[in-house]
């Protein structure tokens, strides 16, 4: 699908939706009162690892570090078949519903673009699965340690989109990792 074609429901405070706009442009030029939604999906590959991608240029946080997976949820689609569409778009990983875990839901804030956002686990079998990117995406990938990531963000957020720090620190204070 050409993405200037897609379309996205504005939502208001409480999420329902209140209008629908065509193209990502649209979505991010609406009234201060009025919301979207997102999704991010943090791959966490066997043997205890995280995996992180660069997103690409001309992209929402071109050359930054963010979650596995992240996109905006369109009309009539849910936070979770948003995710599950992502996750293949991005790194064409073919995930099933039963295997997403939903790990938070965060109301807008500046850090996520005004975005609801709904964060989701995946566990990757990289014995199994291969990662195949969207160079229109994503730039590279990387799977490293969990800790590795944080004590990096820490040295270097800089280097990260602002929405996966936001989302990572949700994550280990709920899972006291």
């Amino acid at each position: 699908m050409d993405h200037t074609e897609e379309r996205f429901a504005v939502v208001n405070i409480h999420d329902i939706p209140i209008r629908y706009v065509t193209g990502k442009e649209a979505l991010h030029n609406t009234a201060k009162d009025e919301y979207h939604r997102g999704v991010h999906v943090f791959v966490e590959v066997n043997g205890g690892r995280f995996l992180l991608q660069r997103k690409a240029k001309g992209t929402e946080n071109e050359g930054k570090w963010s979650s596995s997976v992240s996109g905006h949820v369109r009309a009539g689609e849910s936070y979770r078949s948003a995710a599950i569409r992502e996750s293949m778009e991005e790194l064409g990983l073919d995930v099933k519903r039963q295997d997403l875990d939903e790990v938070a839901t965060i109301a807008p804030c500046v850090e996520t673009s005004n975005e609801f956002v709904t964060l989701f686990t995946y566990l990757m079998d990289d014995d199994e699965e291969q990662i195949k990117i969207n160079k229109d995406e994503v730039t590279e990938v990387i799977i490293c340690r969990l800790d590795d990531v944080v004590n990096n963000v820490d040295d270097n957020k800089d280097a990260y989109s602002p929405a996966f720090i936001v989302l990572l620190n949700i994550f280990l204070e709920l899972y006291k990792v």
